[in-house]
C-alpha cells in the first residue's frame, strides 16, 4: 500500500515538473501557448522595469529572454525612434512575440533572434538599454549571460534584472551576479512588482 502511495506521488511531481518545463521554463506546444499567454498578464512589472531603466525615443533597447513579447511591445512604444531586439531559445516564444508584434516586426523597428543569453547574436556596443526579466533563474550559466550582455551594451549603457514577486526563484544574487559580471553602479529596487537589479556598463 505504501510501496503504491509513494510511486503515485513520484507520478504527480513527474507530472507536475513536466508541466512546469514546458510551460514557463522551457516553453514548447500547447502548454508554452498557455505558459506565454499567462505571462502576458502582467504588465506591471516590465512597465516597472522600463521606468526604472528610463527608455527614451530614440534607444536601442535588448530584452534577453524575451518571452511572448510583452516587454517588447512596451519596449517599441516608447523607443519608437529606435531599435528593439528580443532573444529567446523557446521557439514557441519566437512565435507568440511574432504574432503580438507583428506591424512592428515588419516594420523593421522590433527583431526576433532564437538564441541563448550565452550567445547574443549582436555586435559589441550595439544596446544602449537591457533587460532581462523572469528568466536568469533559467539561464544555464547567468554570469557568462550577464557578461554576453554586457559586451553589446554601450559605454554607460543600462542593464536591469527583474522577478516578479509571484516566482519561486529568489533575487538575492542579482547584485553580485551584475558585479561580478562587471557592472557598476548596482542598485536593487524592490516594490509592487517583485525586485529589479540596475546596472551600468
Amino acid at each position: 500500500m505504501l510501496e503504491k502511495r509513494v510511486k503515485q506521488i513520484v507520478k504527480k511531481i513527474a507530472i507536475n515538473d513536466h508541466i512546469m518545463e514546458n510551460m514557463f521554463c522551457a516553453p514548447k506546444g500547447a502548454l508554452g501557448q498557455l505558459g506565454g499567454h499567462l505571462m502576458s498578464q502582467d504588465r506591471w512589472l516590465p512597465t516597472w522595469v522600463l521606468d526604472l531603466l528610463a527608455v527614451e525615443a530614440s534607444d536601442a533597447v535588448l530584452e534577453v529572454g524575451s518571452g511572448p513579447g510583452l516587454g517588447l511591445q512596451l519596449a517599441a512604444g516608447r523607443a519608437y525612434k529606435g531599435r528593439v531586439a528580443g532573444v529567446d531559445p523557446s521557439e514557441t516564444m519566437i512565435e507568440m512575440a511574432r504574432r503580438r508584434n507583428r506591424v512592428q516586426v515588419d516594420a523593421g523597428r522590433v527583431e526576433l533572434h532564437y538564441a541563448s543569453a550565452n550567445n547574443l547574436p549582436f555586435d559589441d556596443d550595439t544596446f544602449d538599454k537591457a533587460m532581462t526579466m523572469n528568466s536568469l533563474h533559467l539561464w544555464l550559466d547567468p554570469l557568462a549571460g550577464l557578461r554576453e550582455i554586457r559586451r553589446t551594451l554601450r559605454t554607460g549603457g543600462r542593464i536591469a534584472v527583474a522577478i516578479t514577486r509571484f516566482s519561486y526563484a529568489s533575487p538575492d544574487k542579482f547584485e553580485q551576479l551584475l558585479t561580478d559580471a562587471g557592472f557598476a553602479d548596482v542598485i536593487v529596487h524592490t516594490g509592487e512588482p517583485g525586485t529589479c537589479a540596475l546596472g551600468r556598463a
